[in-house]
């Protein structure tokens, strides 16, 4: 029983085949099902029902997979815990954040760094369509800063802090109103004009999914400020960060909708999220504790 075959494991269990996992984890697929043989033969009882298309795991198998994937979490984190111990200070340390959120945000932080670990290179990235995350998930992200819901924990394994409130609104251009003869104020009315919608997110939500949000025309955008763009402009209505359309509705180039029980303004939190799987270096362990 080895790491190799652990990964194995956990990869068979997720895609439910062999094929998939040998390709997903470059190994053939003779080594994949001897390694899961191998495990079997050292647990003492069978990992998976063979009985279907799809591999299963059996309770058994269940319960093993849940230990396995916990070792294999706590030797990721010694190997990145012992990579910052030998090379002290990180060289280089990445900051994502999703363009929905205000990006100013991390100036206390990169002030810090410039004073107390000069020899730090910083790069900060802004990512659309929840990318940022995905770049946590993967290691090339040290720390992020995204809009979250609970359910973002089943596309990786987070650890994350509140930072800020996040506030979406809806919101139509006044010129778009004067066409239409009046705000929106019924489904019946949204269903009559375009709406501006982010396209699908990096890390596999189906935002017509969890939106049901009614239009026949969809013009869908992949960056907020475009998006932010296209709605003074009037091409359509769509749900857009209070902070970036503030200026536009104080001004009354663009009008909010709320329509009570059916869409009005949603209430969130931004976060600062790391990897459960990986060690922070100094430099990052440092943000971390201080929005911490």
């Amino acid at each position: 029983m080895n790491l190799s075959h652990l990964k194995m494991l956990i990869a068979v269990a997720e895609l439910g085949s062999l094929q998939k996992s040998a390709e997903h984890l470059n190994r053939t697929q003779s080594a994949v099902s001897m390694a899961l043989k191998k495990l079997e033969q050292s647990a003492g009882f069978e990992l998976f029902n063979r009985q279907g298309y799809r591999l299963q795991l059996t309770e058994q198998g269940q319960h093993f997979l849940r230990q396995a994937e916990e070792v294999v979490r706590q030797q990721e984190r010694l190997q990145s815990l012992t990579e910052k111990l030998k090379y002290g200070a990180e060289p280089l340390l990445t900051l994502c954040y999703d363009h929905t959120c205000d990006s100013k945000l991390w100036l206390p932080s990169i002030e810090h760094i410039q004073q107390h670990y000069p020899a730090t290179e910083i790069h900060i990235d802004g990512e659309s369509q929840m990318r940022a995350l995905k770049r946590i998930d993967n290691g090339s992200a040290d720390l992020a800063l995204c809009p979250w819901l609970p359910l973002f924990r089943q596309y990786g394994d987070f650890e994350t802090l509140p930072v800020a409130p996040f506030e979406l609104t809806v919101a139509i251009a006044s010129s778009l109103v004067g066409d239409f003869g009046r705000i929106p104020s019924s489904r019946q009315d949204l269903l009559e004009l375009p709406m501006l919608i982010p396209q699908n997110l990096e890390i596999g939500i189906n935002l017509d999914a969890v939106l049901r949000l009614p239009s026949q025309q969809r013009i869908r955008v992949n960056e907020v400020n475009t998006q932010y763009e296209l709605l003074k402009a009037g091409f359509g209505w769509g749900i857009i960060p209070r902070h970036i359309a503030e200026s536009a509705l104080e001004s009354g180039e663009l009008v909010e909708i709320s329509i009570p029980g059916f869409i009005q303004q949603v209430r969130l939190e931004i976060h600062l999220v790391r990897s459960a799987n990986r060690t922070l270096g100094p430099a990052a362990n440092t943000i971390w504790q201080e929005f911490s």
